[in-house]
């Protein structure tokens, strides 16, 4: 993985989250560029109704919005399970930092 602001390869994904949409399985990993101090988060979409699933980049997160969804990511107890309806979850459910999430 490369980051999306500098291009430069980056290490280990320092945190990934599983999350239920609708039927669908989205899978973020965030990347934390130390150069240019923002995250590159991947995805994976797994579609519920057996079209094509995707992978896709989000645009660089700001560090201080990346620091929070780690921190979400981390305060989970099962962050890989998709089924898991605890905040964290809830806050993360586009792969970004929802405030207040329903």
């Amino acid at each position: 993985m490369n980051c999306v602001a500098c291009d430069q390869p980056l290490p280990k994904a320092v945190a990934g989250i599983a999350i239920l949409v609708a039927g669908d399985e989205y899978i973020y990993r965030y990347f934390l560029c130390e150069r240019c101090d923002v995250y590159t988060v991947d995805g994976y979409h797994d579609r519920f109704m057996g079209d094509q699933d995707e992978v896709f980049v989000l645009p660089p997160i700001a560090r201080a919005e990346g620091d929070r969804a780690v921190a979400l990511i981390r305060a989970c107890p099962d962050p890989m399970d998709k089924l898991c309806d605890c905040a964290s979850h809830a806050a993360l459910y586009s792969g970004r930092v929802v405030e207040n999430p329903t």
